[in-house]
Protein backbone atom coordinates (compact mmCIF):
# COMPACT_ATOMS: atom_id res chain seq x y z
CA UNK A 1 0.00 0.00 0.00
CA UNK A 2 0.64 3.54 -0.59
CA UNK A 3 0.65 5.89 1.49
CA UNK A 4 1.04 10.00 0.06
CA UNK A 5 0.67 12.63 3.01
CA UNK A 6 -0.63 15.94 1.43
CA UNK A 7 -4.63 15.10 0.70
CA UNK A 8 -6.07 18.54 1.04
CA UNK A 9 -10.20 18.68 1.40
CA UNK A 10 -9.92 20.46 -1.40
CA UNK A 11 -8.94 18.01 -3.74
CA UNK A 12 -11.07 15.02 -4.19
CA UNK A 13 -10.90 12.87 -6.96
CA UNK A 14 -14.43 11.81 -7.01
CA UNK A 15 -15.64 15.45 -6.73
CA UNK A 16 -18.29 16.75 -9.11
CA UNK A 17 -18.95 20.69 -9.65
CA UNK A 18 -22.15 19.88 -11.72
CA UNK A 19 -25.12 18.75 -9.74
CA UNK A 20 -26.73 15.90 -11.32
CA UNK A 21 -30.51 14.74 -10.97
CA UNK A 22 -31.32 12.37 -13.21
CA UNK A 23 -30.62 8.50 -13.30
CA UNK A 24 -28.52 8.57 -16.82
CA UNK A 25 -26.51 11.82 -15.21
CA UNK A 26 -25.30 9.67 -11.95
CA UNK A 27 -22.54 7.12 -11.76
CA UNK A 28 -24.10 3.29 -10.84
CA UNK A 29 -22.09 3.48 -8.05
CA UNK A 30 -19.50 5.97 -6.16
CA UNK A 31 -18.22 3.39 -3.56
CA UNK A 32 -14.85 2.98 -4.60
CA UNK A 33 -14.76 -0.94 -3.00
CA UNK A 34 -11.59 -2.89 -1.21
CA UNK A 35 -11.21 -5.82 0.59
CA UNK A 36 -11.42 -5.06 4.24
CA UNK A 37 -9.29 -6.65 6.56
CA UNK A 38 -12.11 -8.20 8.15
CA UNK A 39 -12.95 -9.86 4.48
CA UNK A 40 -9.54 -11.08 3.78
CA UNK A 41 -9.90 -13.25 7.16
CA UNK A 42 -12.67 -14.59 6.46
CA UNK A 43 -11.53 -15.52 2.62
CA UNK A 44 -8.67 -17.15 4.20
CA UNK A 45 -10.57 -19.84 6.20
CA UNK A 46 -14.56 -19.58 5.82
CA UNK A 47 -14.92 -22.60 7.75
CA UNK A 48 -13.97 -20.94 11.12
CA UNK A 49 -16.99 -18.19 10.56
CA UNK A 50 -20.73 -18.90 11.29
CA UNK A 51 -23.38 -18.22 8.96
CA UNK A 52 -26.05 -20.29 10.11
CA UNK A 53 -27.28 -20.41 6.21
CA UNK A 54 -30.83 -21.75 7.57
CA UNK A 55 -31.87 -19.24 9.65
CA UNK A 56 -33.11 -15.74 8.66
CA UNK A 57 -31.39 -13.00 9.97
CA UNK A 58 -33.41 -9.90 10.82
CA UNK A 59 -31.89 -6.31 10.35
CA UNK A 60 -32.49 -3.09 11.78
CA UNK A 61 -32.99 0.27 9.04
CA UNK A 62 -32.90 3.56 9.93
CA UNK A 63 -34.53 5.85 7.10
CA UNK A 64 -33.50 9.12 6.61
CA UNK A 65 -35.73 10.83 3.88
CA UNK A 66 -33.66 14.23 2.95
CA UNK A 67 -35.26 17.13 1.15
CA UNK A 68 -34.72 21.08 0.86
CA UNK A 69 -34.82 23.60 3.51
CA UNK A 70 -38.14 24.37 2.77
CA UNK A 71 -39.14 20.71 3.60
CA UNK A 72 -40.15 19.87 -0.19
CA UNK A 73 -38.42 16.91 -2.77
CA UNK A 74 -38.78 14.19 -0.09
CA UNK A 75 -38.60 10.90 -1.40
CA UNK A 76 -42.27 9.12 -1.50
CA UNK A 77 -43.51 7.12 0.91
CA UNK A 78 -45.11 4.66 -1.51
CA UNK A 79 -41.37 5.11 -3.63
CA UNK A 80 -39.92 3.85 0.05
CA UNK A 81 -42.09 0.89 0.19
CA UNK A 82 -41.23 -0.35 -3.53
CA UNK A 83 -37.66 0.16 -2.93
CA UNK A 84 -37.90 -1.92 0.40
CA UNK A 85 -39.71 -4.56 -1.65
CA UNK A 86 -37.14 -5.12 -4.08
CA UNK A 87 -34.43 -4.70 -1.37
CA UNK A 88 -35.98 -7.94 0.61
CA UNK A 89 -36.73 -9.88 -2.53
CA UNK A 90 -32.73 -9.47 -3.38
CA UNK A 91 -32.12 -10.32 -0.24
CA UNK A 92 -34.27 -13.79 0.16
CA UNK A 93 -31.84 -15.97 -1.86
CA UNK A 94 -29.35 -14.89 1.39
CA UNK A 95 -31.80 -15.29 3.88
CA UNK A 96 -31.67 -11.99 5.23
CA UNK A 97 -34.75 -9.20 5.75
CA UNK A 98 -34.59 -6.09 6.78
CA UNK A 99 -37.19 -4.27 9.08
CA UNK A 100 -37.45 -0.14 9.63
CA UNK A 101 -36.56 0.35 13.49
CA UNK A 102 -38.30 3.53 14.92
CA UNK A 103 -40.32 6.02 12.69
CA UNK A 104 -39.07 6.97 9.29
CA UNK A 105 -36.86 10.54 9.57
CA UNK A 106 -37.13 13.59 7.86
CA UNK A 107 -34.24 15.95 7.15
CA UNK A 108 -34.55 19.28 5.64
CA UNK A 109 -31.06 20.34 4.42
CA UNK A 110 -30.73 21.50 0.64
CA UNK A 111 -26.97 20.81 1.16
CA UNK A 112 -27.57 17.32 1.84
CA UNK A 113 -30.06 16.29 -0.42
CA UNK A 114 -27.46 17.60 -3.29
CA UNK A 115 -24.12 17.28 -1.70
CA UNK A 116 -21.10 17.02 -3.80
CA UNK A 117 -18.93 14.70 -1.90
CA UNK A 118 -18.86 12.22 -0.10
CA UNK A 119 -17.47 14.21 2.89
CA UNK A 120 -20.72 16.24 2.78
CA UNK A 121 -22.40 12.93 3.11
CA UNK A 122 -20.18 11.65 5.80
CA UNK A 123 -20.93 14.88 7.83
CA UNK A 124 -24.80 14.47 7.10
CA UNK A 125 -24.47 10.92 8.20
CA UNK A 126 -22.37 11.80 11.68
CA UNK A 127 -25.35 14.34 12.23
CA UNK A 128 -28.15 12.22 11.94
CA UNK A 129 -27.27 8.73 12.62
CA UNK A 130 -29.17 6.03 14.85
CA UNK A 131 -26.57 3.43 16.49
CA UNK A 132 -27.14 -0.23 16.28
CA UNK A 133 -29.13 0.16 13.22
CA UNK A 134 -27.83 0.14 9.28
CA UNK A 135 -28.68 3.44 8.24
CA UNK A 136 -29.83 4.95 4.73
CA UNK A 137 -30.14 8.30 3.36
CA UNK A 138 -32.23 8.74 0.74
CA UNK A 139 -31.39 12.37 -1.65
CA UNK A 140 -31.36 14.19 -4.86
CA UNK A 141 -27.73 14.04 -5.48
CA UNK A 142 -25.16 11.89 -3.84
CA UNK A 143 -21.90 13.11 -4.55
CA UNK A 144 -22.84 12.20 -8.68
CA UNK A 145 -23.91 8.78 -7.93
CA UNK A 146 -26.87 6.09 -7.98
CA UNK A 147 -25.65 5.54 -4.31
CA UNK A 148 -22.21 5.04 -2.22
CA UNK A 149 -21.74 3.33 1.35
CA UNK A 150 -18.85 5.06 3.94
CA UNK A 151 -18.28 1.76 6.01
CA UNK A 152 -18.04 3.62 8.81
CA UNK A 153 -21.16 6.06 8.23
CA UNK A 154 -23.85 4.15 6.44
CA UNK A 155 -25.55 4.07 2.54
CA UNK A 156 -26.37 7.14 0.49
CA UNK A 157 -28.95 6.39 -2.12
CA UNK A 158 -30.55 8.76 -5.21
CA UNK A 159 -33.92 9.18 -5.02
CA UNK A 160 -34.07 9.01 -9.03
CA UNK A 161 -31.93 5.59 -8.79
CA UNK A 162 -34.61 3.48 -5.89
CA UNK A 163 -37.53 3.01 -8.03
CA UNK A 164 -39.74 -0.09 -8.39
CA UNK A 165 -37.14 -2.10 -10.86
CA UNK A 166 -34.02 -0.54 -8.95
CA UNK A 167 -31.40 -2.49 -7.63
CA UNK A 168 -29.31 0.38 -6.28
CA UNK A 169 -29.91 -0.14 -2.41
CA UNK A 170 -29.33 -3.95 -3.28
CA UNK A 171 -25.81 -2.57 -4.01
CA UNK A 172 -25.14 -0.58 -1.46
CA UNK A 173 -26.15 -2.87 0.82
CA UNK A 174 -23.93 -5.40 -0.48
CA UNK A 175 -21.04 -3.13 0.02
CA UNK A 176 -21.99 -2.75 3.36
CA UNK A 177 -22.09 -6.04 4.36
CA UNK A 178 -18.59 -6.42 3.27
CA UNK A 179 -18.97 -7.56 -0.46
CA UNK A 180 -16.64 -5.61 -3.41
CA UNK A 181 -17.51 -5.04 -6.73
CA UNK A 182 -16.52 -8.10 -9.03
CA UNK A 183 -14.48 -5.41 -10.98
CA UNK A 184 -12.02 -4.58 -7.54
CA UNK A 185 -9.34 -2.53 -9.04
CA UNK A 186 -11.05 -1.16 -12.37
CA UNK A 187 -12.46 1.44 -10.89
CA UNK A 188 -10.62 4.17 -11.65
CA UNK A 189 -9.08 1.68 -14.69
CA UNK A 190 -5.67 0.18 -14.82
CA UNK A 191 -4.21 3.52 -12.69
CA UNK A 192 -6.49 4.74 -9.98
CA UNK A 193 -7.04 8.01 -11.66
CA UNK A 194 -8.00 6.58 -14.92
CA UNK A 195 -4.98 8.03 -16.62
CA UNK A 196 -3.97 4.74 -18.17
CA UNK A 197 -6.07 4.13 -21.45
CA UNK A 198 -7.21 0.21 -21.59
CA UNK A 199 -8.66 -1.71 -24.91
CA UNK A 200 -10.50 -4.81 -24.12
CA UNK A 201 -9.18 -6.25 -27.09
CA UNK A 202 -5.67 -5.92 -25.22
CA UNK A 203 -4.36 -8.67 -22.42
CA UNK A 204 -5.26 -6.55 -19.32
CA UNK A 205 -2.51 -6.21 -16.94
CA UNK A 206 -0.99 -8.39 -13.91
CA UNK A 207 -2.34 -5.91 -11.56
CA UNK A 208 -4.15 -2.40 -11.75
CA UNK A 209 -4.54 0.09 -8.82
CA UNK A 210 -6.92 1.68 -6.89
CA UNK A 211 -7.68 4.61 -4.64
CA UNK A 212 -10.37 4.14 -1.66
CA UNK A 213 -9.21 6.95 0.40
CA UNK A 214 -12.66 7.48 1.74
CA UNK A 215 -13.66 4.24 1.82
CA UNK A 216 -11.80 2.36 4.82
CA UNK A 217 -13.30 1.53 7.51
CA UNK A 218 -12.20 4.46 9.35
CA UNK A 219 -12.18 8.15 7.90
CA UNK A 220 -8.82 9.44 7.47
CA UNK A 221 -8.74 13.10 6.29
CA UNK A 222 -4.77 13.87 5.43
CA UNK A 223 -4.00 10.95 3.60
CA UNK A 224 -4.15 9.34 0.20
CA UNK A 225 -4.69 5.85 0.08
CA UNK A 226 -4.02 4.07 -2.87
CA UNK A 227 -3.48 -0.16 -3.50
CA UNK A 228 -2.91 -2.37 -5.56
CA UNK A 229 -4.36 -5.77 -6.71
CA UNK A 230 -4.15 -8.96 -9.14
CA UNK A 231 -6.50 -8.93 -12.29
CA UNK A 232 -8.50 -12.06 -11.98
CA UNK A 233 -8.26 -15.09 -15.04
CA UNK A 234 -10.38 -16.49 -16.41
CA UNK A 235 -8.56 -19.77 -15.56
CA UNK A 236 -9.28 -19.20 -12.11
CA UNK A 237 -5.84 -19.75 -10.76
CA UNK A 238 -5.58 -16.53 -8.58
CA UNK A 239 -9.25 -16.03 -7.85
CA UNK A 240 -8.86 -16.43 -4.20
CA UNK A 241 -6.60 -13.68 -3.90
CA UNK A 242 -7.21 -11.22 -7.07
CA UNK A 243 -10.06 -8.70 -7.40
CA UNK A 244 -12.83 -9.59 -4.95
CA UNK A 245 -11.36 -12.59 -3.97
CA UNK A 246 -14.58 -14.90 -4.57
CA UNK A 247 -13.75 -17.81 -6.98
CA UNK A 248 -17.55 -18.22 -7.99
CA UNK A 249 -17.45 -14.53 -9.35
CA UNK A 250 -15.72 -14.34 -12.63
CA UNK A 251 -13.32 -12.02 -14.16
CA UNK A 252 -15.32 -8.92 -14.77
CA UNK A 253 -13.52 -5.98 -15.66
CA UNK A 254 -16.77 -3.62 -17.03
CA UNK A 255 -16.46 -0.47 -14.97
CA UNK A 256 -19.20 1.56 -16.20
CA UNK A 257 -23.20 0.61 -16.44
CA UNK A 258 -23.57 -1.72 -19.42
CA UNK A 259 -26.39 -3.88 -21.16
CA UNK A 260 -26.53 -7.45 -21.56
CA UNK A 261 -27.54 -9.64 -23.78
CA UNK A 262 -30.55 -12.07 -23.28
CA UNK A 263 -28.75 -14.57 -20.95
CA UNK A 264 -27.85 -11.99 -18.88
CA UNK A 265 -23.91 -11.56 -20.19
CA UNK A 266 -21.68 -8.67 -21.35
CA UNK A 267 -21.84 -7.61 -24.95
CA UNK A 268 -18.42 -6.32 -24.43
CA UNK A 269 -15.46 -9.31 -24.59
CA UNK A 270 -12.29 -8.90 -22.27
CA UNK A 271 -9.23 -9.92 -22.47
CA UNK A 272 -7.53 -11.39 -19.42
CA UNK A 273 -3.43 -11.65 -18.20
CA UNK A 274 -2.86 -14.55 -20.23
CA UNK A 275 -5.05 -13.67 -23.36
CA UNK A 276 -8.33 -15.52 -23.40
CA UNK A 277 -11.21 -13.91 -24.00
CA UNK A 278 -14.49 -13.90 -22.13
CA UNK A 279 -17.74 -12.16 -21.43
CA UNK A 280 -19.44 -11.05 -17.76
CA UNK A 281 -21.83 -12.25 -15.68
CA UNK A 282 -24.36 -9.29 -16.23
CA UNK A 283 -26.80 -11.47 -13.15
CA UNK A 284 -24.70 -10.29 -10.10
CA UNK A 285 -25.66 -7.24 -7.86
CA UNK A 286 -22.53 -6.08 -7.43
CA UNK A 287 -21.90 -5.21 -11.19
CA UNK A 288 -22.12 -2.78 -13.06
CA UNK A 289 -25.00 -3.93 -15.61
CA UNK A 290 -27.99 -2.46 -15.68
CA UNK A 291 -31.25 -3.04 -13.50
CA UNK A 292 -32.96 -5.58 -15.63
CA UNK A 293 -29.64 -7.73 -16.02
CA UNK A 294 -29.23 -8.62 -12.02
CA UNK A 295 -31.25 -10.74 -9.35
CA UNK A 296 -28.62 -12.76 -8.14
CA UNK A 297 -25.78 -12.93 -5.66
CA UNK A 298 -22.95 -15.69 -5.37
CA UNK A 299 -22.72 -18.26 -2.88
CA UNK A 300 -19.69 -17.15 -1.95
CA UNK A 301 -21.07 -13.46 -1.19
CA UNK A 302 -23.85 -14.70 0.81
CA UNK A 303 -21.74 -16.51 2.83
CA UNK A 304 -19.81 -13.48 3.51
CA UNK A 305 -22.69 -11.02 4.03
CA UNK A 306 -23.98 -13.25 6.85
CA UNK A 307 -20.53 -14.04 8.37
CA UNK A 308 -20.05 -10.48 8.58
CA UNK A 309 -23.64 -9.53 9.72
CA UNK A 310 -22.97 -12.34 12.64
CA UNK A 311 -19.39 -11.61 13.42
CA UNK A 312 -18.63 -7.59 12.97
CA UNK A 313 -22.16 -6.38 13.23
CA UNK A 314 -23.64 -8.52 15.59
CA UNK A 315 -24.51 -5.40 17.37
CA UNK A 316 -27.99 -5.02 14.95
CA UNK A 317 -29.14 -8.71 15.61
CA UNK A 318 -30.27 -7.65 18.46
CA UNK A 319 -34.15 -8.50 17.44
CA UNK A 320 -34.86 -11.96 15.33
CA UNK A 321 -38.59 -11.56 16.38
CA UNK A 322 -40.31 -10.53 13.51
CA UNK A 323 -44.02 -9.79 13.80
CA UNK A 324 -46.85 -11.17 11.06
CA UNK A 325 -47.40 -9.67 7.64
CA UNK A 326 -50.78 -8.12 7.59
CA UNK A 327 -53.37 -10.24 7.10
CA UNK A 328 -54.29 -9.50 3.89
CA UNK A 329 -55.31 -6.72 1.59
CA UNK A 330 -57.76 -4.20 2.56
CA UNK A 331 -61.65 -4.23 1.51
CA UNK A 332 -62.75 -0.59 -0.22
CA UNK A 333 -65.59 0.46 1.41
CA UNK A 334 -65.87 4.28 -0.56
CA UNK A 335 -66.10 4.91 -3.34
CA UNK A 336 -66.38 1.46 -5.16
CA UNK A 337 -66.82 0.66 -8.72
CA UNK A 338 -69.30 2.79 -10.50
CA UNK A 339 -70.31 5.04 -7.94
CA UNK A 340 -70.51 8.48 -8.70
CA UNK A 341 -69.67 10.77 -5.78
CA UNK A 342 -68.94 14.64 -5.58
CA UNK A 343 -65.97 16.19 -7.21
CA UNK A 344 -65.16 17.99 -4.02
CA UNK A 345 -63.23 17.01 -0.42
CA UNK A 346 -63.65 13.76 -1.06
CA UNK A 347 -62.82 10.97 1.14
CA UNK A 348 -61.84 7.18 0.70
CA UNK A 349 -62.71 4.56 3.09
CA UNK A 350 -61.38 1.19 3.60
CA UNK A 351 -61.59 -1.81 6.27
CA UNK A 352 -59.20 -2.23 8.87
CA UNK A 353 -56.47 -4.74 8.52
CA UNK A 354 -55.48 -6.90 11.56
CA UNK A 355 -51.63 -6.75 11.63
CA UNK A 356 -51.12 -3.55 9.42
CA UNK A 357 -49.07 -0.09 10.87
CA UNK A 358 -50.07 2.05 8.03
CA UNK A 359 -51.44 1.99 4.59
CA UNK A 360 -50.51 3.43 1.49
CA UNK A 361 -52.14 4.03 -1.13
CA UNK A 362 -52.80 5.44 -5.06
CA UNK A 363 -55.58 7.33 -7.03
CA UNK A 364 -55.27 7.54 -10.92
CA UNK A 365 -57.03 9.86 -13.33
CA UNK A 366 -58.21 7.50 -16.37
CA UNK A 367 -58.45 8.33 -19.66
CA UNK A 368 -57.91 6.78 -23.34
CA UNK A 369 -57.33 3.39 -22.11
CA UNK A 370 -54.45 4.64 -20.18
CA UNK A 371 -54.20 6.97 -16.12
CA UNK A 372 -51.69 8.92 -14.22
CA UNK A 373 -51.22 9.29 -11.01
CA UNK A 374 -53.18 12.41 -9.32
CA UNK A 375 -52.36 11.65 -5.98
CA UNK A 376 -50.35 9.20 -3.47
CA UNK A 377 -51.02 8.42 0.03
CA UNK A 378 -49.62 7.55 3.71
CA UNK A 379 -51.87 7.44 6.74
CA UNK A 380 -52.53 5.28 9.63
CA UNK A 381 -56.05 5.29 9.67
CA UNK A 382 -58.91 3.28 7.51
CA UNK A 383 -59.45 6.62 5.46
CA UNK A 384 -57.96 9.66 3.90
CA UNK A 385 -59.16 12.59 2.35
CA UNK A 386 -57.88 13.54 -0.85
CA UNK A 387 -59.41 16.80 -1.42
CA UNK A 388 -60.98 17.68 -4.86
CA UNK A 389 -61.20 16.08 -8.14
CA UNK A 390 -61.57 16.98 -11.61
CA UNK A 391 -65.92 17.42 -12.40
CA UNK A 392 -66.97 14.64 -14.47
CA UNK A 393 -64.20 12.07 -15.24
CA UNK A 394 -63.01 8.61 -13.96
CA UNK A 395 -60.52 7.65 -11.97
CA UNK A 396 -59.55 4.25 -9.92
CA UNK A 397 -58.11 4.16 -6.29
CA UNK A 398 -56.28 1.15 -4.36
CA UNK A 399 -54.84 0.78 -1.22
CA UNK A 400 -52.68 -1.70 0.40
CA UNK A 401 -51.38 -2.51 4.43
CA UNK A 402 -47.70 -2.65 5.62
CA UNK A 403 -45.92 -2.70 8.65
CA UNK A 404 -42.41 -2.35 9.53
CA UNK A 405 -41.27 -5.86 8.33
CA UNK A 406 -43.58 -6.53 5.37
CA UNK A 407 -43.84 -3.87 2.26
CA UNK A 408 -44.60 -6.09 -0.17
CA UNK A 409 -48.85 -7.11 0.52
CA UNK A 410 -51.36 -7.40 -2.25
CA UNK A 411 -53.32 -4.44 -3.08
CA UNK A 412 -56.98 -4.04 -2.52
CA UNK A 413 -59.42 -4.96 -5.45
CA UNK A 414 -58.85 -1.66 -7.68
CA UNK A 415 -61.98 0.85 -7.76
CA UNK A 416 -63.24 2.82 -10.47
CA UNK A 417 -65.55 5.96 -9.44
CA UNK A 418 -66.93 9.10 -11.77
CA UNK A 419 -66.98 12.60 -10.28
CA UNK A 420 -70.00 14.99 -10.57
CA UNK A 421 -70.90 18.31 -9.27
CA UNK A 422 -73.30 18.12 -6.81
CA UNK A 423 -73.83 21.70 -5.81
CA UNK A 424 -76.02 22.34 -8.93
CA UNK A 425 -79.42 20.58 -9.78
CA UNK A 426 -77.88 18.23 -12.59
CA UNK A 427 -80.37 17.00 -14.65
CA UNK A 428 -82.47 13.80 -16.00
CA UNK A 429 -83.93 13.32 -19.16
CA UNK A 430 -87.37 13.26 -19.07
CA UNK A 431 -87.93 15.54 -15.63
CA UNK A 432 -89.37 17.92 -16.10
CA UNK A 433 -89.28 19.38 -12.33
CA UNK A 434 -87.64 18.23 -8.89
CA UNK A 435 -87.94 19.52 -5.77
CA UNK A 436 -87.06 18.62 -1.99
CA UNK A 437 -89.03 19.64 0.92
CA UNK A 438 -87.94 20.95 3.76
CA UNK A 439 -84.58 21.54 3.16
CA UNK A 440 -84.07 22.40 6.85
CA UNK A 441 -84.99 18.97 8.59
CA UNK A 442 -84.41 17.25 11.82
CA UNK A 443 -82.60 14.15 12.07
CA UNK A 444 -85.06 10.85 12.03
CA UNK A 445 -88.04 13.04 10.73
CA UNK A 446 -89.68 12.98 7.05
CA UNK A 447 -88.91 14.47 3.61
CA UNK A 448 -90.97 14.53 0.66
CA UNK A 449 -89.69 14.55 -3.08
CA UNK A 450 -91.90 16.09 -6.07
CA UNK A 451 -91.34 15.05 -9.35
CA UNK A 452 -93.01 15.55 -12.71
CA UNK A 453 -91.94 13.33 -15.73
CA UNK A 454 -93.07 13.16 -19.03
CA UNK A 455 -92.20 9.29 -19.28
CA UNK A 456 -92.23 6.32 -16.61
CA UNK A 457 -88.57 5.71 -15.64
CA UNK A 458 -87.08 3.33 -12.64
CA UNK A 459 -85.25 5.66 -10.52
CA UNK A 460 -83.23 5.66 -7.28
CA UNK A 461 -83.52 7.91 -4.31
CA UNK A 462 -80.25 8.36 -2.21
CA UNK A 463 -79.48 10.56 0.30
CA UNK A 464 -75.20 11.65 0.43
CA UNK A 465 -73.04 13.38 2.60
CA UNK A 466 -70.79 16.17 1.36
CA UNK A 467 -68.00 13.86 0.75
CA UNK A 468 -69.92 11.41 -1.05
CA UNK A 469 -71.17 8.82 1.32
CA UNK A 470 -74.35 7.24 1.05
CA UNK A 471 -76.06 6.90 4.10
CA UNK A 472 -80.05 5.68 2.79
CA UNK A 473 -80.59 4.73 -0.73
CA UNK A 474 -84.18 3.34 -2.23
CA UNK A 475 -85.85 2.30 -5.42
CA UNK A 476 -88.88 4.23 -6.57
CA UNK A 477 -91.07 3.79 -9.67
CA UNK A 478 -91.24 6.41 -11.17
CA UNK A 479 -94.75 7.22 -13.51
CA UNK A 480 -95.80 9.89 -15.96
CA UNK A 481 -96.40 13.02 -14.36
CA UNK A 482 -96.18 15.03 -11.21
CA UNK A 483 -95.93 12.54 -8.33
CA UNK A 484 -94.89 13.05 -4.44
CA UNK A 485 -93.17 10.68 -2.30
CA UNK A 486 -92.21 10.62 1.27
CA UNK A 487 -89.18 9.04 3.15
CA UNK A 488 -88.56 8.84 6.73
CA UNK A 489 -84.91 10.35 7.12
CA UNK A 490 -81.98 8.27 8.55
CA UNK A 491 -80.26 9.06 12.12
CA UNK A 492 -77.73 11.74 10.52
CA UNK A 493 -75.15 13.49 12.38
CA UNK A 494 -76.02 17.79 11.94
CA UNK A 495 -74.36 18.99 8.47
CA UNK A 496 -74.87 19.08 4.64
CA UNK A 497 -76.20 16.37 3.08
CA UNK A 498 -77.46 15.77 -0.84
CA UNK A 499 -80.86 14.47 -1.59
CA UNK A 500 -80.79 12.72 -5.40
CA UNK A 501 -82.93 11.00 -7.65
CA UNK A 502 -81.16 9.21 -10.45
CA UNK A 503 -81.60 6.89 -13.33
CA UNK A 504 -80.03 5.57 -16.88
CA UNK A 505 -80.80 9.29 -18.12
CA UNK A 506 -79.07 11.42 -15.75
CA UNK A 507 -79.00 12.18 -11.95
CA UNK A 508 -79.92 15.54 -9.86
CA UNK A 509 -79.43 16.35 -6.39
CA UNK A 510 -80.97 19.03 -4.22
CA UNK A 511 -79.09 20.53 -1.34
CA UNK A 512 -80.43 20.02 2.43
CA UNK A 513 -79.37 20.76 5.70
CA UNK A 514 -79.99 18.69 8.85
CA UNK A 515 -79.93 20.26 12.37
Amino acid sequence: MIKNLLLGLSILFFSLDLIAQNKSDLAPCGTISYRSDWLKNYQRNPSQFQTENDTILYVPLTIHLVGSDAGTGYFGFDNLMDALCILNSDFEQANIHFFTEGDIRYIANSAWNTHSTVLDGAEMMFANNVDNTLNCYFVSDPAGNCGYNLPYAGMAMSKSCSGASDHTWSHEMGHALSLPHPFLGWEGGISHDGSVPHSYNNPAPEKVTYNYTFFKDTLILDTIIIDTTYVEKIDGSNCTHAADGFCDTKPDYLNYRWSCDADSLSTVTQTDPNGVKFISDGKLIMSYSIDNCVDRFSFEQIGAMRANLLDEKANVLYNQMPIVAPDGPPVALYPLNDDQVPFEDITLEWEPVAGAAGYVGTVRRLFNNSSFIVEEFETTETSINIGDLSIGKEYSWEVTAYNNYHFCEDLSELQIFQTADVSGVGNIEGLTDFSVYPTLMKTSSTFTIYLNLDRAMDLKMRVYSVVGRVFFEQNLEGIGGLQTTSFDLPDLNSGVYFVGVESEFGRILERVIVQ
